[in-house]
């Protein structure tokens, strides 16, 4: 059962409350707003609340309370209406205290407050696809004015695990928003960006350089079609600019000003996460993420109130913004084809950009590499985060790795992974079986055996029967509906290429700017390999060689970079990933309202920007940093699960 809406509308000075179109309460004379939120302490908290409280809702609330909905399904949206433009935005009225509770955290009702936009939006109705989210930043993610927001994405990172197809930008104009939204279409923008007020008393957001107004930015976001929701990250801009979005044409959006250090912003945070990509009902997930944070802990500052949801009128908030079944579809195939791995993955974004524009870029080979060794660069992971982005924008990743024994050193041996892998992917994602070698096997194990009698085949003659079969493939998995279609390219990785021997010696005689296909079904080749280790000087002078030339890149598999490693590092600890090891996996990390940026970056940077620590010496270096009162603990986890025990 979905929450009864009731409106809180305020025209002028007259409050009405209204149920369905009856009328509950009113109208009657909003009370004077002179409370102050400064100062802290739960004394400040509350009155600051009950002012609010007593100004909007007072009057109405024993009516409210006592209608047959609200006692039915325990609960109610309080959703207040009035414009755009008020000045009404500015005050947190999530925050409200009715002198016993905050609405917030009333144990015998769920009460969730949203801010009611009229007109707008319908949210567009779902494409069967797994929901698209959009990462950008008006500025560099490691801006002190940007920082909260940035650590806020850090929580919206567990869709990215979780199966939902994710852009990251760092860095945007409304022009570059405008062209990425035109070609990523996504559901789900999350922005953060500097905010103001203009000469004119309209709220503005800064993206790189320019100030940018909500008309202009909804065009931007809409580029590509309708969104369904943008969450707006620390963006100061005042809750105004949230309003202004709405009616613009964005049916929902989440605007939360503040550090997300404070465990009601957390827990609303993911709740939100969860109902805007698995299929909960926004209102409803909202307002059960405030609550559990709220019951039981302290209430000294108002960071919990800053969360607030501003919905169109028209947008149906008794039905998920998305369908689910997409995404969880493509995290088994994800999980089957090895492709998905705990921890949340860091860094490597430049590399992971060219991974992204493989085919609009005319890559036909991509080696992440270095001169000495790639032991602890975290390069299978790498592999496996570019094959998880490339089936989720529907092409078919074939992972030749990683090894626990021997890699293939021979071409025999390579063609036969690669035919393997083919036919595992086929039958994963539900295609007909692919060619084998240039025929249609009755089974495989015959076929295998047939190239393995091959004996020696040449390079150069297998590649145009090997680019022709991959090529089927990628044809027949197009008809598969989302989120594969004519664009869909079978995308071969390979872990650690210095080691494959003789085949790297074939490889390199096969590839081409088009991979191992053809200029219409080109065939990438993504991989990791040293310069210098094994057969890696053969491929250090093909790199040499073609340096420069189309299809080629050849990025350097380097430490990450101080700001990338320390940001990635705090994103990591924001997410409980190993409820079956020691507690300190099962915990959040996070940094006290009075510690400097520079305090983390300090200490963090002893792990050297090593991307492999994150299974074992960044969680050392999180409770020695915690020891010194540089990080706060908490476990979201439990407190959600407790509160879902003590409420159902």
């Amino acid at each position: 059962m979905s929450l009864p809406r009731v409106r809180v509308v305020v025209e002028g000075r007259w409050v009405r409350v209204l149920h369905q179109e009856s009328v509950v309460a009113g109208p009657y004379e909003l009370g004077p707003l002179e409370a102050r939120e400064d100062g802290a302490g739960a004394a400040d908290v509350a009155a600051y609340g009950r002012a609010l409280f007593d100004a909007l809702l007072a009057p109405a609330w024993p009516a409210v309370t006592a209608l047959a909905e609200v006692r039915a399904a325990a609960g109610a949206e309080l959703a207040l209406v009035w414009p755009a433009d008020s000045d009404l935005h500015r005050w947190l009225w999530e925050a409200m205290h009715d002198g016993e509770h905050h609405l917030a955290a009333r144990p015998d009702l769920l009460l969730a407050i949203t801010r009611l936009v009229p007109g707008g939006a319908r949210a567009p109705e779902s494409q069967g696809r797994a929901p698209r989210v959009l990462f950008a930043a008006g500025a560099a993610l490691t801006d002190e004015v940007i920082r909260p927001g940035a650590m806020f994405m850090g929580l919206l990172r567990a869709l990215d695990a979780d199966g939902v197809a994710v852009t990251r930008v760092a860095q945007v104009s409304v022009e570059d928003l405008a062209e990425v939204c035109a070609g990523f279409r996504p559901d789900i923008v999350h922005l953060v960006a500097h905010g103001s007020v203009d000469e004119d008393g309209a709220s503005v957001l800064m993206l790189r350089g320019s100030w940018v107004g909500a008309a202009d930015l909804a065009a931007a976001l809409t580029a590509g079609g309708p969104v369904k929701a943008v969450v707006l990250g620390a963006c100061h801009s005042g809750a105004g600019f949230a309003a202004e979005l709405v009616a613009a044409g964005v049916p929902l959006v989440s605007a939360m000003a503040g550090e997300i250090s404070e465990r009601a912003c957390r827990l609303f945070a993911r709740r939100l996460a969860g109902a805007l990509s698995g299929g909960e009902l926004v209102v409803e997930a909202s307002a059960k993420g405030r609550r559990a944070a709220l019951i039981g802990t302290s209430r000294d500052h108002l960071d919990w109130a800053r969360p607030a949801l501003f919905i169109a009128e028209g947008l149906d908030v008794t039905r998920p913004l998305v369908d689910p079944s997409a995404g969880r579809r493509l995290v088994r195939w994800a999980d089957e084809l090895r492709l998905r791995h705990k921890p949340l993955h860091i860094g490597r974004e430049r590399i992971l950009d060219q991974v992204d524009r493989l085919f609009t870029d005319g890559l036909g080979l991509l080696v992440a590499c270095r001169d000495g060794t790639i032991r602890r660069t975290g390069g299978t992971r790498l592999l496996r985060e570019a094959g998880f982005r490339l089936l989720r924008d529907g092409h078919v990743p074939l992972f030749v790795g990683p090894f626990s024994g021997t890699p293939p050193r021979s071409f025999r041996e390579l063609l036969r992974e690669l035919y393997f892998l083919a036919a595992e992917a086929a039958e994963t994602l539900g295609a007909p079986p692919p060619r084998v070698y240039g025929r249609q096997p009755g089974g495989f194990d015959e076929a295998f055996e047939w190239i393995d009698a091959l004996g020696g085949p040449d390079p150069r003659a297998a590649r145009r029967v090997l680019a022709a079969d991959l090529a089927a493939l990628g044809d027949r998995l197009a008809g598969l509906g989302e989120p594969f279609g004519p664009h869909t390219r079978v995308v071969v990785l390979m872990d650690g290429l210095h080691a494959f021997g003789d085949a790297l010696t074939a490889l390199l005689t096969m590839v081409r700017a088009t991979g191992l296909g053809t200029a219409e079904r080109p065939v990438p080749v993504v991989a990791t390999a040293s310069l210098t280790e094994d057969h890696g000087r053969l491929l250090k002078s093909f790199s040499e060689r073609e340096a420069g030339a189309p299809g080629f890149a050849f990025p350097e598999l380097a430490a990450l970079g101080e700001e990338e490693a320390v940001l990635g590092f705090q994103w990591v600890l924001l997410h409980p990933w190993r409820r079956d090891r020691e507690p300190e996996y099962q915990r959040v990390y996070v940094t006290p309202r009075n510690v400097p940026p520079g305090k983390i970056r300090e200490g963090l940077r002893l792990l050297k920007g090593d991307p492999t620590v994150v299974e074992d010496k960044l969680y050392l270096a999180a409770q020695l940093m915690t020891l010194h009162e540089l990080f706060v603990t908490d476990d979201d986890e439990a407190a959600y699960a407790d509160y879902l025990e003590r409420f159902g």
